[in-house]
């Protein structure tokens, strides 16, 4: 019997074991020994590899070596990996069975280097941490993906300048398209417009500052869902204080408004809770503990309903409360909260929290609807800008 080398003793080892060895001796590892792992690199000389089924795939880097390797021309595997239909169903056919035999990736950048769409939309967002955001990107990457997009993404970072600099990039990369949700209050509305200018932008969940219809936009109609909120406070016999959010964009001063509007309407006074401390930081859950950890030690509105600006500066009042014991058992007593855009943790919330939520996949379809039509035909000067403005809906837990 042959002596297997030192070297080779551990890898062999190894593929006993996995071929079911349960101590694997000298007969077993010289069998393994031609025993190839389901996919196993042969050399990069090779430049080859073993697919699941064992075969040898040949590693193709370009579509000239392709065109080569499976006899098709380059224009014709061109026009097919654009757009498959455009080929002959013989010819389909055949690239397809070659293109089983070789292991080749379409290089994207090269492939739409020279046509007139790269079929790339930049998505800008001022916190990649957000949960909202979060959801809100992968909306959009949903309702892209349905025309045949994708989406590269930004993050501003809740920096005026590096929101200027992500939007610079997108165009550097040829994008067809840009969807933004702009800071807002700090943006530089200017710069937008002037890149407005160059490819089509749209602006998403938040408006800029200036003109309400100065840019496209689709966003949630915060006088709708805080209106629904406070309607619904007041109706089961809650006059609802409103705790805000830090002042990071337009969404932060219109929900205020909006609140003080529905009171109003109402006849009953507005109060809203540390209006003048709200800062500009994203740390909303900090905002929310830290503003309602100090009104409940003055004790104010230990007893009161707190309608907050958004769910994660809800979430930062809910840990307040419960330091405070009121939340006995985890449900609502004399004290009852509130929030806005229904995130995807407030359901398991102890106690669930009471809220509205955002119709985020209507503005994410919505907003690409807006920018695949601007890229098919740009908008012209004397037309107006398409504003859209989606309803939210209520979403009732134990919270309030």
């Amino acid at each position: 019997m042959s002596q297997v080398p030192l070297r080779k003793t551990r890898s062999l080892w190894r593929r006993c074991v996995r071929a079911g060895a349960s101590r694997p001796g000298r007969a077993h590892m010289h069998r393994a020994s031609s025993i190839r792992s389901p996919l196993c690199w042969t050399g990069r000389k090779t430049g080859q590899y073993h697919d699941e089924t064992g075969m040898s795939r040949k590693t193709i880097r370009t579509m000239e070596e392709l065109a080569t390797e499976i006899e098709i021309s380059r224009p014709t595997l061109s026009r097919y990996f654009h757009d498959p239909a455009s080929v002959r169903s013989g010819t389909r056919l055949k690239i397809e069975e070659r293109l089983r035999a070789v292991d080749y990736v379409p290089n994207f950048f090269a492939r739409n280097l020279n046509r007139k769409r790269t079929r790339l939309i930049g998505v800008v967002v001022p916190h990649l941490n957000d949960i909202f955001q979060t959801s809100l990107i992968n909306a959009v990457d949903a309702a892209a993906g349905q025309s045949d997009y994708r989406i590269i993404i930004q993050n501003s970072d809740n920096e005026p300048l590096r929101e200027a600099g992500a939007i610079e990039r997108l165009r550097s990369m040829n994008v067809d398209g840009i969807l933004i949700a702009p800071l807002g209050i700090a943006s530089d509305s200017e710069m937008l417009r002037r890149a407005e200018a160059h490819v089509p932008l749209v602006l998403i969940d938040s408006r800029a500052m200036g003109s309400a219809d100065g840019f496209d936009f689709v966003g949630n109609d915060n006088e709708h869902s805080v209106g629904l909120m406070v309607d619904y406070l007041i109706r089961s016999g809650h006059d609802p204080v409103f705790l805000s959010m830090p002042q990071v964009n337009i969404n932060a001063v219109e929900r205020t408004e909006a609140y003080r509007a529905a009171m109003v309407r109402h006849g009953r006074p507005a109060h809203v809770i540390a209006a003048d401390i709200a800062g500009h930081s994203w740390d909303f859950e900090a905002h929310g503990l830290s503003v309602m950890r100090a009104e409940f030690a003055a004790g104010r509105h230990t007893r009161a309903c707190v309608l907050c600006a958004n769910d994660r500066v809800a979430l930062g009042a809910l840990k307040a409360a419960h330091e405070f014991g009121l939340f006995p058992q985890g449900k609502a007593g004399d004290f009852r909260l509130a929030g806005h855009d229904n995130d995807a943790l407030t359901r398991f919330l102890h106690p669930g929290l009471t809220t509205v939520e955002q119709d985020v996949p209507r503005i994410a379809r919505e907003a690409v609807d807006i920018l695949l039509g601007r890229i098919e035909r740009p908008r012209r000067p004397d037309e107006p800008h398409d504003s859209r403005r989606i309803p939210a809906r209520l979403v009732l837990r134990e919270s309030a």
